[in-house]
């Protein structure tokens, strides 16, 4: 636990980008699910605690109670296991409100996963603020996507892991399996996530 609250003060001073109440909720409800629910909240600082378990307190919720939750479940579960949690939480809480947008810019750009990754900035908007997502085509079956943060994030492994959950829903709306390159940093604040299909 006092790593944790170590953790926790030294992202309070570093992070300002911020997650939704309904990214926060969905989070829960998902660690809940999977039986996870009371061993990340044991990792992580008394002010996430808070906000997991009544994230409806407000809108926004700073972003460093989501990276412990998320670094939580990596330490409890390992990495792919986040990613897993977050494809749930991205499908469960967020599918009703960004299925619509997306559909819209398969219909007019291709059921190509460039038609969605072209759309994913204001997609991820529902759930996270401060966060810049762009995309760069490479070939016609890969593309990288950059995640730009205000702030240094504390673990990058975090930031891969759930980026990779949350790309996956992508998958069902273009009836294909993505595969990933490990994340690059290209700044301590620009992550690169290559994927192919």
């Amino acid at each position: 636990m006092g790593e944790s609250n170590e953790l926790g003060a030294r992202l309070s001073s570093t992070m300002d980008f911020e997650v939704s109440a309904l990214n926060l909720a969905g989070l829960k409800k998902v660690l809940v699910a999977r039986g996870l629910a009371a061993q990340v909240l044991a990792r992580v600082s008394p002010e996430a605690k808070k906000a997991l378990d009544d994230p409806h307190t407000q809108k926004w919720h700073p972003g460093r109670f989501a990276i412990e939750a998320w670094g939580a479940v990596i330490d409890v579960a390992g990495g792919p296991t986040l990613s897993d949690v977050q494809l749930d939480v991205t499908s469960q809480a967020f599918g009703a409100i960004v299925t619509p947008l997306l559909k819209v810019a398969l219909a007019l750009g291709g059921r190509s996963p460039n038609s969605l990754l072209k759309r994913l900035d204001d997609a991820v908007k529902v759930a996270t603020k401060h966060v810049r997502c762009s995309w760069r085509p490479l070939t016609p079956q890969q593309s990288s996507v950059v995640f730009e943060y205000p702030e240094v994030p504390a673990r990058i492994d975090v930031i891969e892991h759930g980026w990779k959950g949350t790309l996956r829903f992508g998958e069902t709306l273009v009836d294909k399996t993505f595969t990933f390159a490990p994340m690059v940093a290209e700044t301590d604040r620009r992550f690169v996530l290559t994927l192919s299909w």
